[in-house]
């Protein structure tokens, strides 16, 4: 798993100053399917890894997360909102995927999928 967060990390570190797109999938509990589909864009400023030694207490938070910052918005149906607090976070747990190259690549965790795409 770490190197696939070293490969990720990496692969953002590349696209500073550019935007990317992002659309977020999540599971629903327990299974494989894509219940909710969010659309997000940011302009990449820089990225952290914010790691927690306090486990949090209902699993809503967690341990650790791949942290993307810089502006953006969250595309809705009917409008667009800011970003907020200028960052977007991708929790890394153990089933944490990498894949792809290029200006396309996909992100997989228990909870989402993650489809990244670099303009």
């Amino acid at each position: 798993m770490s190197n696939m967060i070293d490969q990720f990390s990496s692969w953002l570190e590349k696209r500073k100053g550019h935007t990317l797109s992002i659309q977020k999938g999540e599971h629903e509990t327990g299974k494989k399917e894509v219940m909710d589909i969010d659309l997000v864009s940011i302009q990449l400023d820089s990225v952290s890894l914010r790691e927690s030694e306090q486990a949090s207490i209902d699993d809503y938070i967690p341990n650790k997360e791949i942290i993307l910052h810089g502006t953006g918005q969250v595309h809705g149906d009917e409008k667009d909102s800011p970003l907020p607090e200028d960052c977007f976070e991708i929790p890394v747990d153990d089933s944490f995927q990498f894949q792809g190259e290029g200006a396309d690549v996909q992100v997989h965790t228990d909870k989402a999928i993650y489809r990244i795409s670099s303009q």
